[in-house]
């Protein structure tokens, strides 16, 4: 059986994003005469929202390839009956990317400040702008002794470009498989995985570094890179989780079963922990060595966003904690829906907590602005999955372990 875009699925995601849209509009009107801090203004903050909101539903889509890729690798059976729904997710990669790539360069443009580095005056030694310590640092990001960008350029368009071509190859095989059968192509595609995998442990964190870290400038952390990857692959594992039972709540997918369900139950559950702990981790040491040049990035946090640091972290690790240790709890379709839907929204937070402090400074703030923009992706981001979920068969064909999918003992 097949799944069919309805018009009011299609709605539903029209919906959302009109809803994004008059938020959108009504915090633009209730900030018109808000106070921004020198420096900062609403088009920085337009444009700190875009890059929250391009980034945080690309991770959504690469999570989703990561662990594609990771179950070619382990050459684990029980992902085989829901597979096309996280072929669906990675759809939405390229235009992650390119929303992240008009940030790029419109900071290059000069249309933006979010990234310090970006200004030229930092690297001239006779500016009164001159900054010693991104100076040392500009090989990294730029080709010249200018702010060209041109070497994180590079990173981001190999990357990039290689993230979505590993992402149309594996869709583009798992099609010929329902038609070819035999193990060839998944042996192929296992060892194209393994390649990803590389790419993957490398690309990951250096996107993060690029993209994320380098609005703190002076800053570094060695955890940055897992941190965010932990974040990117819990949301994707929600996400595809959310899918699944929509797809079963409409009679479709009845293949996938309690076992199947608990077993995505159980990666949610322990990558809320992974998360937790690595947050606590960059955390923890930072604040017990109390070296002023690592500190700054959280002063601005627990000064001035205390509640939203706190509280998105204790959700994130309170609520598995509390609702999904029993093992039956993990097979309860409408609880891991709710808990996930929940631990999604905090990740978006944790996001915000990363780039809004960062660009905005004591200005910013997660408000109707903030909100809106969020949910005019959500409904994007989902118009284009569920079109991709409706285009192919939802169960595949021919695959070698299918059947042991199909049987999965729990």
């Amino acid at each position: 059986m097949e799944y069919t875009f309805s018009s009011k699925a299609k709605r539903f995601t029209l919906i959302l994003i009109a809803s994004g849209f008059l938020l959108f509009g009504l915090g633009l009107t209730l900030d018109s005469n808000y106070q921004y801090a020198e420096h900062t203004g609403l088009g920085q903050r337009l444009w700190a929202d875009l890059l929250g909101n391009g980034f945080f539903f690309f991770g959504v889509s690469f999570g989703a390839l990561f662990f594609l890729a990771l179950q070619y690798v382990a050459e684990a059976a029980y992902t085989i009956v829901y597979k096309r729904i996280l072929e669906a997710i990675i759809t939405w990669l390229p235009i992650g990317a390119a929303v992240i790539l008009v940030v790029l360069l419109a900071g290059l443009g000069h249309q933006h400040h979010l990234y310090h580095w970006m200004d030229p005056n930092v690297y001239d030694v006779n500016h009164a702008d001159f900054d010693e310590i991104i100076s040392h640092k500009a090989h990294y990001f730029n080709f010249g002794s200018g702010a060209d960008g041109g070497f994180l350029l590079l990173r981001f368009f190999g990357f990039m470009g290689a993230f979505i071509y590993f992402a149309m190859k594996f869709k583009k095989r798992s099609m010929q498989e329902d038609v070819e059968g035999g193990t060839k192509l998944h042996f192929k595609n296992i060892a194209m995985a393994a390649g990803f995998l590389v790419v993957f442990g490398y690309g990951s964190s250096v996107l993060a570094w690029d993209l994320i870290m380098s609005l703190d400038v002076h800053w570094f952390s060695t955890l940055f890179g897992w941190y965010v990857f932990a974040g990117i692959w819990i949301s994707g594992i929600i996400m595809t989780i959310c899918l699944l039972i929509y797809l079963q709540s409409q009679g479709l997918m009845s293949w996938v079963k309690k076992g199947h369900i608990h077993d995505l139950g159980k990666w949610m559950f322990a990558l809320s922990f992974l998360w937790t702990y690595l947050w606590f981790a960059q955390y923890m040491l930072i604040w017990y060595a109390d070296i002023p040049e690592e500190v700054a990035p959280y002063i601005v946090r627990l000064r001035d966003y205390k509640f939203e640091f706190f509280a998105m972290m204790l959700v994130n690790f309170i609520l598995p904690m509390l609702f999904l240790m029993d093992a039956d709890a993990k097979k309860r379709k409408g609880l891991l829906l709710v808990i996930g839907i929940i631990i999604f929204f905090t990740h978006w937070v944790d996001l915000q907590m990363l780039i809004i402090p960062s660009t905005m400074k004591e200005a910013g703030k997660i408000g109707f602005v903030e909100f809106g923009m969020f949910l005019m992706f959500l409904g994007a981001f989902l118009f284009v999955v569920l079109r991709s979920l409706a285009s192919k068969p939802l169960l595949v064909k021919n695959h070698p372990y299918l059947e042991e999918s199909k049987n999965l003992y729990h």
